[in-house]
């Protein structure tokens, strides 16, 4: 047996009887070198999920480990996708698991949401066995359409892959060439995937998990729903504590208590460690891709912004204008938001990894996501790379925040 083979696979094929035309065999599954508790399990699906026509399917693994079975479901705990091809996922062994007696096997199920990991989602209604993975849908612009809903606001976080790889570009040589401000042009790979947020928080959202809402924008809007709006006037040091410094993770509670983050971790086992984006991921997420000035191209365009001239100087609920190529809403425009680097002068090109937030003791903090609503349309401010510093004790009625979480 191969000595890295921990689990030998089954050669084994598994039909749904409700889609015979999908088959999944198991290739190989592979304990991770040095050894620690992450299996990689490649699987081909022959057939696999009708996308276009809403024929959703997922998967479930089970192995036995010494006489002990053990259920892997695709959705909830790998986000294994039923779309036709060979695909790898990670498994999270039991804590103590050890043996080389081991057989894993594979079945396809319907499903009624897309099987794969490119979201994933937070039932905030739940405080266990709440957090599923979905994939994306035939295009991106039938995901969009599935997740900028009112449940996804409210009741559901949702949050999007940036899947390890690249180049992912950041930075502005013209616009931000040299002071506080400083933000050349780089290109990024990356050796982890990233989830972020597809909205920033909502205060629907925050008061849903943290008990109370401390936005100051809470007055009734036309065409608005208020609990929709992005929840501001709330801290860094509100969301990670003051006593935790940029490159500490936050401190994990025993109850549903703490800050927003630590009652979200909690209510999801304390194993994501959900937190803050670096001001990198934040930017590699805003851009999408793009290189241009805004995410979108190089001249103004207001569709995508919430910005003075078509929001009368409010926020408005998430999800109002037009979103990036990824699908994420918000990016610019509406909020600033809170990041985790402290506020260092110097361009991004100094750093030297994506998600390692800078630090040098001080109480500033960054913020991205250019622009707010009270912004004119003609302010520097929605340029994709535009990056401003805050005390992390401010409470501000136009910085917000949304949700990130690094996989391993």
């Amino acid at each position: 047996m191969n000595m890295r083979k921990m689990i030998t696979a089954a050669a084994c094929m598994a039909t749904a009887s409700s889609f015979a035309a999908t088959t999944i065999t198991v290739d190989s599954v592979v304990q991770r070198w040095p050894w620690n508790n992450k299996v990689d399990i490649t699987y081909t699906i022959g057939g696999g999920q009708d996308l276009a026509g809403g024929n959703y399917q997922k998967i479930v693994f089970t192995t036995v480990i010494d006489g002990t079975t053990y259920t892997i479901d695709g959705v909830k705990d790998v986000g294994a996708s039923a779309n036709a091809g060979t695909h790898t996922v990670t498994w999270t062994l039991p804590s103590g698991v050890k043996s080389t007696s081991c057989t894993m096997s594979a079945a396809v199920y319907a499903s009624d949401a897309p099987s794969g990991d490119d979201y994933m989602v937070i039932d905030l209604t739940k405080t266990s066995d709440n957090v599923a993975y979905e994939g994306l849908l035939a295009t991106q612009a039938a995901s969009n359409e599935r997740y900028n809903t009112t449940i996804y606001k409210t009741d559901k976080l949702v949050l999007r892959k940036v899947p390890a790889g690249g180049p992912y570009p950041t930075g502005d040589s013209v616009n931000y060439s040299s002071g506080n401000k400083a933000n050349s042009s780089k290109t990024w790979t990356t050796d982890r995937a990233y989830y972020i947020g597809v909205f920033p928080v909502t205060q629907y959202q925050y008061k849903k998990l943290y008990g109370s809402n401390p936005s100051a924008k809470t007055s009734t809007i036309s065409g608005n729903t208020t609990d929709h709006r992005p929840v501001e006037m709330v801290s860094w040091d509100d969301l990670r504590l003051s006593t935790t410094t940029v490159t500490s993770s936050i401190p994990a509670v025993v109850s549903n208590s703490g800050t927003f983050f630590q009652r979200l971790n909690y209510i999801t086992g304390n194993k994501f460690g959900f937190d803050l984006p670096t001001e990198v991921m934040f930017e590699i997420a805003e851009r999408a891709g793009a290189t241009t000035t805004y995410f979108w191209g190089n001249t103004m365009d207001t569709s995508y912004i919430v910005c003075q001239s078509n929001s009368g100087s409010s926020t408005v609920a998430v999800g109002s204008r037009l979103p990036n190529a990824w699908g994420l809403y918000d990016t610019a425009g509406n909020v600033w938001e809170w990041c985790l680097d402290e506020t260092v002068n110097g361009d991004l090109t100094a750093r030297t990894d994506v998600f390692t937030p800078a630090w040098a003791s001080g109480t500033s903090r960054r913020v991205r996501g250019g622009g707010d609503s009270g912004n004119a349309s003609s302010h520097a401010s929605f340029h994709a790379s535009e990056r401003l510093g805050v005390s992390s004790s401010s409470r501000l009625g136009n910085v917000g925040f949304r949700v990130a979480m690094i996989a391993e």
